[in-house]
């Protein structure tokens, strides 16, 4: 049996996401411990074109397996999509799972943490969204920032601030640090001076050179 996709208002959930976007992502936090936006990205990846929206439906058996499929496709779709933006740094998927019901939203944190690691390994982070959500801001760990009306899983590049959420793995680090190390080597780049207490933490830790 297949969700009949009638019963789920996809007018409402993606005016849901809309907002959510203007809203609280793309505005600053008193809460977040720094300056700007929830996510710095987002507002230029919008005036770019280079976020692209998909909408999943789970259906009336939802389970770990489907939804680590689901988010295991988007990394797919992500790395073989056209590179339409200006900036490749800027391109983004928000895969909205709006029929997932809330008491099986802990599927989707077990989908991300199943395949962050594939993730990082493509070069890509992922992050989940939904009401639930208990994801700490880095900055500021008394912060749930991860709160969205409607579910999701977002697809995008790394990028150099990552330091913050790849520097508790070995293996997390050292695909971080194989794409951005010369950043901090070069000190004209003006790295953030927490980043670069981080990287350099890091390195010392796992013997990695930086």
């Amino acid at each position: 049996m297949l969700t009949d996709a009638l019963s789920v208002d996809l007018e409402k959930a993606l005016e849901a996401v809309d907002g959510w976007l203007s809203d609280y992502i793309c505005q600053p936090h008193s809460e977040l411990g720094r300056p700007g936006p929830v996510c710095p990205f987002v507002e230029p990846a919008q005036r770019a074109g280079a976020l692209e929206i998909r909408v999943r439906l789970i259906g009336p058996t939802p389970s770990q397996t489907l939804l680590s499929e689901i988010v295991r496709c988007g990394l797919h779709e992500f790395s073989e999509a056209d590179r339409k933006a200006g900036n490749p740094n800027l391109r983004s998927l928000l895969l909205v799972l709006p029929d997932l019901p809330p008491e099986h939203l802990h599927l989707l944190d077990e989908a991300h943490a199943m395949l962050k690691p594939e993730a990082v390994r493509r070069g890509l982070m992922i992050a989940q969204f939904h009401e639930n959500c208990t994801e700490k801001a880095a900055r500021n760990p008394a912060f749930e920032v991860s709160y969205a009306p409607v579910p999701m899983i977002a697809v995008r590049s790394m990028a150099i601030h990552d330091v913050l959420f790849l520097s508790s793995r070995r293996d997390w680090f050292e695909e971080y640090a194989g794409q951005f190390g010369n950043r901090y080597r070069t000190s004209a780049n003006g790295v953030d001076p927490l980043l670069a207490e981080l990287y350099e933490q890091a390195c010392a830790t796992y013997g990695v050179r930086g």
